[in-house]
C-alpha cells in the first residue's frame, strides 16, 4: 500500500475513539465480515456495551450491516473498505494479534455445533497465531492444531468437490509438521488430489516427495504403495511403459509382507496397465491375484478394479456378456460400499461396452450418472474424459451439436492432465470431416501426435483409425488403406467392437475401393463376415451390406444394410447408405439427413446425384 493512502486511512483511524478503534481492531482480526458475537467473544464486551459502538462505526461509514433479512449473513458486520481493515490490523502488535487469533479460535470451536462448517477459518486462526509468534513457549502445540485443522479443512474442500482447495489445506498441513511419516501421508493425499484438479505435475512432486519421506524413514512398503499411485498418474499421461516398470518395483517390495489392500490394489492396477500394453498372460495373472486378496480380506475397492480387468480380458477373449457381467458386479460393489470414484469408473466401462454392441442410448443412459459422480468428486480429468466419450454416442446417433458442444476448444493442458479424450478421434473428427471442416480435423488430430509412439495399444490403435480418416478426407488412400489395416489388427486385443477397430476398418476398406484394389477390400470386407455372429457388431453387419452391395451390384444389400443402420438410430450412415443406393425416395431422405446435419460435402454428392437421375429420365 502507498505511504500516503497508508497514512491517510491510520490518521482516519486516529479521529475515532478509542474503543471504537480498538473494536475495529478486533474485527480485522475477524475478517473483512464477522458477527456480534464474534467481537463480543475478543473484545470482553457486553452487547450494551458494543451496539452503541457498532452504530456509531455504521454512521461513520466505516463499517457497513447486513439488513436483508433473506441474506444468510443478515445482521453481519462488514468493513466498507478492505484497506481500512487491513489498516487495522496492522496497528496490532504481534502479541495482540496472536492472542485475538486463538481467542477467535476458540470462540468459533465453541460457537459451531457442527465444527466442519468453519473448519477452514479456525484453521487460517491457528496459522496466524502461530506465524505471529513462532517462537513463543506454546507455538508447538499451536502449530500441531493449525496442522490438524488444514487437514480437517482439506477433507471437508475434498467431500465438497473442491479438490484444488483441498489440495492447498493439504499441502499447508504437510509444511506444519515435523514428524516426517505424517508429512508423506499429506503429501500423498495432496498428491491424489492434485489429479483431480488436473495437474499431473504437481501430482507427480507431491508423490515423489511423500516416497523419499518414507523411504528415509525405512517404511518400504507405504513407499512402495504411493508408488503404485504415482505409477497410475504416469499411466494416464501417457507412460504406460515407466508406469509398469514402476508398479512392478513397487510389487517386488510389498508382495513379500503380509497381503493386505495395498497388494490388492497394486496387483490390480498392473493387471489394467498389462491389459492395456497387450499381455493378457500377465494381466490374467495379477487379476487373478488381486481377487484372490480383495476377497479373502473383503476390499471393496481392488475388488472393483480387480473386476475391471476381468472384464477388458473376457472381452478381448470373446466373450462380450461375461465382460458386461464382470463391470455390472464392479458397479454393484462400487455403489454399496459408496465408491464414488469406482463407480463413476464402472459406468464409464459399461458404456463402453453399450456401444461396441451399438447400443448407443444405453451408452448415454451411463455416462450421464457417471458425469455427476465425476463432479461430486470434483475430479476434473475424470469428468472431461466423460464428456469426450460422451461425443462418441452422440456422434453415432446424430445429435452432432451436442457432440461438439460437449468439449469445445480442447486444449494442450486439458490433454496433459490425464483425461482420456480418445473417442473424440472417432466422433469429433469425424464430424468435421463429414462436414468438410478439414482444417478443424487436421487441429484437433495434432493434439495426439504423441501417441503415434504409444505403447498403450488402444491409444496407438486410436490413432491409427483417426489417421486413416483424416489420410481418406485428404485423399492419400494408400496411406490410409495401410493406417487403417494396422488398426484392425487390434482386433484379437479389443474386439470388433471396439470404436478404432470400427472406424479402421470401415476407411480401409473404403480406402481399397478409392485404389481399385477390390481385392483388397475383399479380403477386409471378410474380416467382417466372418465373424461368428454373437461377436459381429450390429453397425460392421450393416457397414458389410453396404460394402458387398457396392463390390457386387446386390441392390438387396443396400436395403439390409439401410434398415439395419435405421434399427441401431444411426442417421449418417444411413444417409450414404442411401445415397450409394441412388433411388428416389431414399435420395430425399439422404438430402433430408445431411441438411440436418450440416453434412455439406455429402448433400452437394445427393444433389448432384439427384441431378443425374434426373438427366436420365425419359422425357
Amino acid at each position: 500500500m502507498p505511504e500516503t493512502l497508508h497514512a491517510l486511512i491510520a490518521a482516519r483511524l486516529d479521529g475515532l475513539v478509542a474503543e471504537e478503534r480498538r473494536l475495529l481492531q478486533d474485527g480485522a482480526v475477524l475478517g473483512k465480515t464477522f458477527t456480534q458475537s464474534g467481537l463480543e467473544a475478543l473484545s470482553g464486551l457486553a452487547v450494551t456495551e458494543l451496539e452503541p459502538l457498532l452504530s456509531s462505526l455504521v454512521r461513520k461509514e466505516v463499517l457497513g450491516v447486513q439488513a436483508d433479512p433473506r441474506a444468510p449473513e443478515h445482521g453481519q458486520y462488514g468493513f466498507l473498505q478492505d484497506l481500512v481493515r487491513h489498516v487495522a490490523y496492522e496497528t496490532l502488535s504481534k502479541r495482540e494479534r496472536r492472542s485475538r487469533h486463538l481467542a477467535a479460535a476458540s470462540h468459533l470451536e465453541s460457537a459451531f455445533a457442527d465444527e466442519d462448517e468453519v473448519v477452514e477459518i479456525v484453521a487460517s486462526h491457528y496459522v496466524a497465531a502461530f506465524q505471529t509468534a513462532p517462537e513463543a513457549d506454546d507455538a508447538a502445540e499451536i502449530k500441531q492444531k493449525a496442522q490438524r485443522m488444514l487437514a480437517r479443512a482439506g477433507e471437508r474442500a475434498a467431500s465438497l468437490g473442491a479438490a484444488a482447495e483441498a489440495q492447498r489445506y493439504f499441502e499447508q498441513a504437510a509444511g506444519l509438521t515435523d514428524e516426517p511419516l505424517r508429512k508423506a501421508a499429506l503429501l500423498d493425499r495432496a498428491g491424489l488430489l492434485a489429479t483431480y484438479a488436473a495437474q499431473p505435475e504437481a501430482a507427480t512432486g507431491l508423490l515423489e516427495e511423500s516416497i523419499a519421506l518414507y523411504e528415509a524413514e525405512g517404511d518400504t512398503h507405504a513407499a512402495a504403495r504411493v508408488s503404485s499411485r504415482l505409477a497410475e498418474v504416469e499411466s494416464h499421461t501417457g507412460q504406460l511403459d515407466r508406469a509398469l516398470e514402476r508398479m512392478e518395483r513397487a510389487f517386488a517390495v510389498i508382495s513379500t509382507d503380509e497381503p493386505d489392500e495395498d497388494l490388492a490394489l497394486l496387483a490390480a492396477r498392473l493387471a489394467n496397465g498389462y491389459a492395456f500394453a497387450g499381455d493378457l498372460e500377465r494381466a490374467s495373472e495379477r487379476a487373478e491375484l488381486a481377487l484372490d486378496v480383495a476377497e479373502s480380506l473383503a476390499l471393496p475397492e481392488p475388488l472393483t478394479r480387480a473386476f475391471d480387468a476381468k472384464s477388458f480380458i473376457a472381452e478381448a477373449r470373446g466373450h462380450p456378456q461375461e465382460a458386461v457381467a464382470f463391470l455390472a458386479q464392479a458397479l454393484t460393489v462400487a455403489l454399496e460400499h459408496d465408491l464414488p470414484e469406482r463407480a463413476a469408473n464402472s459406468y464409464h466401462n459399461l458404456s463402453a461396452r453399450s456401444y461396441e454392441r451399438d447400443r448407443y442410448t444405453d451408452a448415454i443412459g451411463y455416462l450421464q450418472p457417471a458425469l455427476e459422480l465425476a463432479r461430486r468428486l470434483g475430479s476434473r480429468p475424470r469428468e472431461w474424459s466423460l464428456l469426450a466419450e460422451l461425443t462418441y454416442p452422440l456422434y453415432m446417433t446424430g445429435r452432432w451439436e451436442e457432440a461438439l458442444a460437449a468439449l469445445e476448444d480442447l486444449t494442450e493442458e486439458q490433454i496433459r492432465s490425464g483425461a482420456m479424450f480418445l473417442s473424440m478421434l472417432t466422433s469429433v473428427l469425424e464430424i468435421y470431416i463429414h462436414r468438410g471442416r478439414l482444417e478443424q480435423a487436421q487441429r484437433l488430430f495434432s493434439l495426439f501426435s504423441r501417441l503415434e509412439t504409444s505403447v498403450d495399444l488402444q491409444e496407438l490403435g486410436m490413432y491409427r483409425s483417426a489417421t486413416a480418416a483424416l489420410r481418406r478426407a485428404d485423399g492419400r488412400f494408400g496411406e490410409a488403406l495401410e493406417a487403417g489395416s494396422a488398426s484392425v489388427e487390434l482386433v484379437q486385443t479389443f474386439g470388433a467392437g471396439h470404436q478404432l477397430v470400427k472406424q479402421g476398418l470401415v476407411e480401409a476398406i473404403e480406402a481399397a475401393l478409392a485404389l481399385g484394389e477390390r481385392e483388397q477390400a475383399g479380403e477386409l470386407l471378410a474380416t467382417i463376415e466372418k465373424l461368428p455372429p454373437g461377436l459381429r457388431p450390429p453397425y460392421l453387419e450393416a457397414q458389410a451390406h453396404r460394402f458387398r452391395a457396392r463390390l457386387d451390384g446386390n441392390e438387396a444389400g443396400y436395403r439390409a444394410a439401410a434398415a439395419r443402420f435405421r434399427e441401431l438410430e444411426v442417421p449418417f450412415w444411413l444417409g450414404v447408405t442411401l445415397l450409394e443406393h441412388g433411388e428416389e425416395p431414399g435420395l430425399a431422405e439422404a438430402r433430408e439427413i445431411f441438411e440436418r446435419l450440416e453434412a455439406t460435402p455429402w448433400l452437394e454428392r445427393v444433389t448432384a446425384a439427384a441431378a443425374e437421375q434426373q438427366a436420365h429420365v425419359p422425357a
